[in-house]
């Protein structure tokens, strides 16, 4: 009996998605190198020009995921089989991407939960008088009852 949902691959398999995942990440790599390199007369509407600093920055995280990748895809034993779990899938980033506005979506959610927490934070830090912490969903029940 297996616990949870787990996915069984070769090594073959696995070394070939990690190859392909490897790749992906050189290729934006060397796009964000390409970035720095752009000139105010490249600079359009749709593709402004993006800071240097930022470039580099994202240039050297997708070569660094590459190494990652390249590192686990090399110590994978071929004739193996792998059990993965969901940990296992995400961080060998072995699912396929978020289509963009699905992560746009997640990361704005993430930012603006982090936002009210930090609102939270100050005006207890302000105001340290015992505050209620209500549930906006909860309140609505409540009202339409």
């Amino acid at each position: 009996m297996i616990d949870g949902l787990k996915l069984t691959m070769t090594g073959e398999d696995l070394r070939r998605l990690l190859a392909r995942r490897t790749e992906e990440h050189r290729q934006r790599a060397a796009r964000w190198t390409r970035e720095m390199t752009r000139t105010e007369e490249d600079q359009t509407e749709e593709a402004p020009l993006l800071p240097d600093h930022m470039c580099e920055f994202e240039a050297d995280r997708e070569e660094w995921r590459a190494d990652v990748l390249e590192f686990l895809g090399e110590h994978i034993e071929p004739l193996e089989v792998y059990r993965l779990g969901q940990a296992d899938l995400e961080f060998a980033e072995l699912l396929p991407e978020k289509p963009g506005a699905l992560e746009q979506e997640e990361y704005e959610e993430r930012t603006r939960i982090g936002f009210e927490l930090g609102r939270l934070g100050k005006r207890v830090c302000l105001a340290p008088e015992i505050i209620q912490i209500v549930n906006p969903d909860v309140k609505e029940r409540r009202d339409a009852s």
